[in-house]
């Protein structure tokens, strides 16, 4: 599991560093930041060591000094790569241990949604805001990498304390969330894998009322398709703001059924009989 999170966190890094670029080739993107990858061989050729396909691949994780270089030409690119969701996702990552530092590394807008804060005579209380829809709701409108992170660690939460209703809920919120940024660079060119990865690692362990996620096996860009489309039509006929806070609102609408349809039953697949091999 930790080889398949280090290879997807590597090749969104890549994928960041290369759409901030402008589409610059792997050995431009070499020469730049890899000096020492560069040389002449005994016959006085130039020769390169194809470091940057290999990151693209997600084969090799970066160096330290390689992440602070590319940081200082590609901002945020470091924080794609050492981002606490990568830690969240990993089954392997003990929840109690780490909640704290998982919680403090979540955006302010994330921190404002979980966390409420009181006057209390002379300081401040802050408290953690109960898991609820209405909470996970507020999370999937803000349609980021930092909301994906949360309604992961919420999910975690949940299956500890063996509440699987909550854990589907936030199955739900996940799902809706990644079809959200899926439309986004660096993460359209990941979308597939992204869920494969959360599937495997966390979604499609949860169980409610005999049914489960399924996000692994869900036809994911069939699904984004119809949502980028949908928008795009509704922005051609001025319905729709050419923002992402308008794109977020009608997609989440479209989600959730308000137009006739229901893109959040992929998570609604029954578990076969032990008996059948098929699905019902």
């Amino acid at each position: 599991m930790r080889r398949c999170i280090d290879q997807q966190r590597v090749q969104l890094w890549f994928q960041w560093i290369h759409q901030l670029s402008n589409g610059a080739t792997y050995y431009a993107l070499e020469k730049q930041l890899i000096g020492d990858g560069f040389g002449r061989n005994v016959e006085g050729v130039l020769s390169h060591r194809h470091r940057m396909a290999r990151y693209a691949q997600g084969k090799h994780v970066p160096r330290s000094d390689l992440v602070e270089r590319a940081e200082l030409k590609f901002p945020k690119s470091k924080a794609l790569l050492e981002h606490v969701y990568w830690e969240i996702v990993d089954p392997e990552q003990d929840l109690t241990l780490h909640r704290s530092r998982w919680l403090a590394g979540l955006g302010a807008e994330v921190q404002r949604v979980l966390y409420r804060s009181r006057p209390m005579a002379s300081e401040i209380m802050v408290r953690r805001e109960k898991t609820s829809r209405r909470l996970l709701r507020r999370l999937e409108s803000l349609g980021s990498f930092e909301a994906l992170a949360a309604t992961a660690l919420l999910l975690r939460e949940a299956q500890a304390e063996g509440n699987q209703a909550l854990a589907y809920s936030c199955a739900q919120s996940f799902w809706a969330v990644l079809l959200l940024i899926g439309s986004t660079l660096p993460f359209i060119n990941l979308l597939s894998s992204m869920a494969a990865l959360a599937g495997d690692a966390l979604l499609d362990h949860v169980h409610h009322q005999g049914e489960r996620v399924a996000i692994k096996s869900a036809p994911i860009y069939l699904y984004e398709h119809i949502l980028r489309s949908q928008c795009l039509v509704w922005e051609d006929m001025g319905r729709l703001a050419p923002d992402w806070k308008s794109w977020v609102r009608e997609r989440l609408k479209l989600m959730r059924g308000n137009y006739g349809f229901d893109l959040l039953f992929a998570l609604r697949m029954r578990r076969p009989p032990a008996f059948s091999s098929g699905r019902v």
